[in-house]
């Protein structure tokens, strides 16, 4: 008698849980539920939610395995295919960058010359740079020459004495560039030290900013080249594919993942006591969006689930195990009141 009346009650409550599910009333429903829901989580901070140590867990987990994932493949090769096809419009640098947002960046990276040439003099530590540093030198002085020699040519009698240096030049810069080729020592590291002087003394010239901002201009209402007009393809998604082989190697290793813990104890410590939606708030989400957004997107998923046969089973499932309980069996075997 008690198990009819339990099947029968069931049989009540997801029929009256679907029709609620279903009729006009779900936006409102849904609505409610969600403004409680946040309403509950303003008076619970992040910490109490989640601690720091979890959340790095959970960080770490992600660095290690999205990389590498068949999603995130599939996402690669999905960017590469939309970057090469581009959209149908076409845009100008301008809409892409204010001239004021570069002038600031120009300002703000040409003032710190001491970086570059820090950089510069590290890099002058490697033996083949500078044997390409000391090439480039060469290289632009024959250059130099050549075109004194060009102009030269123009005077009557001038051409052949300037030629005359020019080929002795060549032979001791063509020895020169052969003894390199064996021997690694102190002019190539003179030559990079002073082509590093010279590219540091180039950045600190005001002229640099000026010429950063005209470049700017001459390409500013030009439209940006599609790539697919420059690029195959294949060679784009070969690119893709290097990019996310970097990440994979770099996401999982240990100085990124040391990094990444640093960030979470740093977001931590500003909104672990706060409410856990503060940093929505931080962020500029309107609350009521968040609520429309998520009404409206519950309200397509119940009527899909409602189509699809799948809504009363899913209801049905979850309620049964309640008036399948003792408990409710014992209950209903009472004798009435």
């Amino acid at each position: 008698m008690s198990s009819s009346r339990a099947e029968r009650l069931l049989d009540a409550q997801v029929a009256w849980l679907v029709g609620r599910l279903t009729g006009d009333e779900l936006p409102a429903l849904v609505e409610r539920d969600l403004r409680a829901l946040l309403d509950l989580e303003a008076r619970i901070t992040l910490a109490d939610l989640v601690d720091a140590e979890q959340a790095k867990r959970q960080v770490r987990a992600v660095l290690t395995t999205v990389p590498a994932s068949t999603g995130a493949s599939t996402v690669v090769t999905m960017l590469a295919d939309v970057l090469y096809d581009g959209p149908e419009a076409s845009y100008t640098l301008g809409d892409l960058v204010a001239r004021e947002d570069l002038e600031r960046v120009a300002e703000e990276a040409l003032s710190r010359t001491d970086l570059v040439a820090r950089l510069l003099d590290d890099v002058s530590a490697s033996p083949i740079a500078s044997t390409l540093a000391s090439r480039f030198v060469g290289r632009l002085v024959g250059e130099v020459m050549q075109s004194n020699r060009a102009a030269a040519e123009k005077i009557p009698g001038l051409g052949a004495l300037v030629a005359l240096g020019v080929g002795a030049a060549g032979v001791v810069a063509g020895a020169a560039d052969k003894q390199l080729e064996g021997v690694l020592g102190m002019g190539a590291s003179f030559a990079t030290r002073r082509l590093n002087r010279v590219l540091v003394e180039t950045l600190k010239d005001p002229a640099a900013r000026a010429a950063v901002l005209e470049v700017y201009d001459l390409y500013a209402d030009r439209p940006i080249p599609h790539l697919r007009d420059s690029a195959k393809r294949q060679d784009v998604h070969r690119a893709a594919g290097l990019a996310q082989d970097l990440a994979i190697s770099g996401a999982a290793s240990e100085p990124v993942l040391a990094l990444a813990d640093a960030v979470v104890d740093a977001f931590w410590r500003i909104y672990g006591e706060h409410p856990a939606t503060a940093f929505a708030v931080d962020l500029g989400l309107d609350r009521d969006a968040l609520v429309s957004q998520a009404t409206s997107m519950a309200a397509v998923a119940v009527a899909v689930a409602h189509d699809n046969g799948d809504l009363e089973r899913l209801v049905r499932e979850r309620l049964e195990p309640f008036y399948a309980s003792p408990e409710v069996a014992a209950i209903l075997a009472e004798p009435g009141e």
